[in-house]
Order: C-alpha cells, then structure tokens, then sequence
C-alpha cells in the first residue's frame, strides 16, 4: 500500500512538473510592494491607444498623464516645446509632476509616452504602443501614485530628495523630449540631479535589463545589490555590448543601452539608471532581440496588449513590478543618498570621446593606417609577382647611298681632320 502510495504522490509531483506552463517565473510567489501596474497600463491603453508623436493625440495623452499626476498630489506642468521633423516645425509636449519634499537635491523618473501610431505626418503601424512604450508609463504612473499617497498618508514620510515624474514626448522621433527637457535643466539643478531613471519597455522580452554607464559604477552596484537583495531578476549588459558605430551629438557609437533618454542625462554629467527587458546575451544573433524564441513585436502592428499576454503570459505583468519594486527599495535606503553622491564623484570624465580634435586626429590616425596599409600590399604583391626586365636592343643605323652616302662621307672626312690653327696665315 505504501509503495502504491509514494507512486501516486510521484506521478502527481510529475505531472505538476510538466504542466507548469512555460512562462511561469521563479518569482511566481513574490508578492510586490507595488502591484498596479497591470490596472494602469491598461487604463492607459484603452484612453490613449494612439499617441503618435507630434500629434493631437499625443497631446490628449500628455493631458491624460497631467489629471493622473494632479490626482495623485503632484506639482504638475506641461512643458510645450518645439522640434524640427523631416524639414517641418513640430510641437510635443513633456508632462512634469513634482512630488516636493522641501530638498535640494533630485531623482527624476522618466519614461516616454508617445507611439508610432501612425498620422498625416508620421506613417506608423497601427499598433498601441504596450510594449513599447505604455509598459513604462504603467511604472512610472504606479511609483508616482505610491509615493504620492505615502507622502499624503503618513505625515512622518520623507526623502532626502524631491521626485520628478517626467512623462517625455516625440521620443519616438528622435528623442527631442528628453533633449528638450535636459536642454532647459540650469547647472544647479544638473548638479543636484542624483539619479536620473529611465524606463523604457520594460514588460516584454526574455530578460529584465538595467544599464548604467559604459563602466561599472557605485550606483549601478547599488541597484543591482537592491534587486539581489529582495530576489528580484535583474540583469546587466553583457560584456560584449555589440557596440556600433554611429554619428550622434553625444557619442561617437551606439548601442541599445545608450537609445533612450538616458542618454542625454549621462551627457550632462548626470547618473542614469536605465531598465529596459530585452535578450542581450543572444548566442543565435547580432546585437540584440526582444525575445529568443518570440517573434519581435516593436514597431508592429502586433504591439498591443494581447500579444504581449498571448507570448509572455503573467511575466510581462512580474517584470513591470519587479522595476517598481526595484526603484522603490533604492530611493527608500538609508543609503541611497550618500552612494549617489560617491557615484557622481567618481563618475568617468568621457569628454575625451567627443572632443572635436580627438575626432580629427582619430580620422587623421585612419587615413595614415590605411596609407601604410596600401604600401605594404603593393610591396608584397610586387615582390610575389615581379615585373619583367625587358632589354632593348640599340637599332643599328640605315644603311644610305648615292648623293647621300657621298655627303655623309665627306662630313666625316671633315670630321677627322685636325683643328685649324687660328694664327695661320699670320
């Protein structure tokens, strides 16, 4: 009986085994800090499902953001700016809600809202954006709602630091929010700045990402320390980063940790924490994918809600708290404040990589390569495969007659005789 008995408890122990669907994720039974990120992503999918960049639905999407950022006891202003788009002035607007402590000092939480849904314009996909980028507006919208209702609800909460909740727009098109908005930030502000977070689709994909600066940093050890701490899957570039080359105003080369907002922020002088869920570490192909074994869904029409449950199941939703929880377990230690600090002072000085003369002498240093390159080809081809001496014989005089022969014979008799004296005849 007890060996019929332990047989069923082992089939059953298997059969759980191999039915456990295959987007279940180890944090299955991790229950978030922040859980609403799912309620207002799809809030914001059902209101503004077309956000395309300079348009007005763009612009109802910021007036959307800016009721939620008030609603949730934020200082909140639309910062309208101008950008030029395939020879034509446009307009966008950011949203900004500022959760105000009374500090100097600042962290600003960022993400984009605006999409490609397409317009007189701008051809776009006819997607909703989910993935790319509603997912980070799902986080940002859910951190401000949290720290908001702390601050309202328990009158002994407190930062060291105001929060800025910046929702960017026509990032889409070239990232002229993010230029905009640190474009307008004084020195001041810049300096007081001690992290600056970006999220950037951060629901879908195979991985959970965070990329700080192209070296390790003391604010990248904390977060990610943060996260290990609490068993949340974070992880960071690959060492290999598939670099490319790429003319920018700020660096001379891309890659998908430097392709969102943060990067205005590194160029300031400014920590950048930027999350982003993609595969990184793909074996199977150059640079990056979204998922390995799901098919891409950015910039598509199959960017939409759906697809992002149909292909990833609950994880998409684990994914989007788990950088929730992330961030609001860093800005909440003691030790936050005094590791941003030593970050910043300890942060690479990358002027060198976009100095004018460095670029100069850098094409200078190429063309001599290449120069010396030539040579050494020319010389061993040469020496491979030698040219030909070719002897040319002398062609021997004609052979004359006649009046000819009779003159050319008394010139040489001419020839031969001795020079005259110049005194004979004296």
């Amino acid at each position: 009986m007890k060996k019929v008995l332990m047989c069923f408890l082992m089939l059953i122990i298997g059969l759980t085994f191999f039915i456990t669907p295959k987007n279940a994720s180890a944090q299955s039974d991790y229950t978030p800090v922040i859980n609403d990120t799912e309620e207002f992503l799809e809030e914001f999918l059902q209101d503004c499902y077309d956000r395309t960049s300079f348009s007005e639905a763009e612009k109802d999407a910021a007036q959307w953001i800016a009721q939620k950022f008030d609603s949730f006891g934020l200082n909140t202003e639309i910062q309208e700016f101008d950008a030029e788009y395939n020879g034509k002035k446009m307009s966008s607007q950011n949203v900004i809600g500022a959760l105000d402590f009374e500090r100097h000092k600042q962290v600003i939480i960022c993400a984009h809202y605006d999409n490609i849904y397409g317009s007189n314009d701008i051809e776009g996909f006819g997607a909703e954006g989910a993935y790319n980028n509603a997912t980070g507006v799902a986080v940002l919208l859910s951190l401000a709602k949290h720290f908001g209702e702390l601050k309202q609800q328990d009158e002994n909460f407190a930062l060291d630091f105001n929060i800025i909740f910046l929702a960017l727009g026509a990032e889409e098109v070239g990232l002229h929010g993010s230029y905009y908005y640190v474009s307008q930030m004084l020195p001041k502000q810049i300096s007081n700045t001690l992290l600056a977070i970006d999220l950037d689709c951060v629901g879908g994909g195979d991985y959970l990402y965070l990329y700080c600066d192209e070296l390790e940093t003391v604010h990248e050890r904390f977060i990610k320390q943060i996260a290990d701490n609490n068993s949340l899957p974070l992880r960071l570039p690959p060492v290999n980063k598939k670099t490319l080359p790429a003319s920018t105003p700020v660096t001379p080369y891309i890659h998908y940790g430097l392709n969102s907002a943060n990067l205005y922020f590194m160029s300031v002088g400014v920590n950048s924490a930027h999350f982003f869920s993609r595969n990184w570490h793909t074996n199977n192909k150059i640079g990056m994918v979204e998922s390995e074994n799901n098919p891409t869904i950015i910039y598509t029409k199959d960017d939409n809600l759906k697809t992002l449950r149909r292909l990833y199941g609950d994880t998409f939703i684990q994914k989007m708290n788990a950088v929730a929880d992330i961030i609001f377990y860093a800005l909440t230690d003691s030790e936050f404040t005094q590791s941003m600090e030593k970050s910043a002072a300890q942060r690479p000085n990358y002027n060198w990589l976009i100095n004018g003369s460095l670029m100069a002498y850098i094409k200078l240093g190429l063309i001599v390569i290449m120069g010396i390159i030539v040579f050494f080809l020319i010389r061993n081809f040469t020496a491979r495969y030698p040219v030909p001496v070719i002897t040319i014989k002398p062609t021997p005089p004609p052979t004359v007659f006649g009046d000819e022969y009779d003159k050319k014979d008394t010139d040489q008799k001419d020839n031969n005789q001795p020079p005259q004296n110049p005194f004979e005849g004296y």
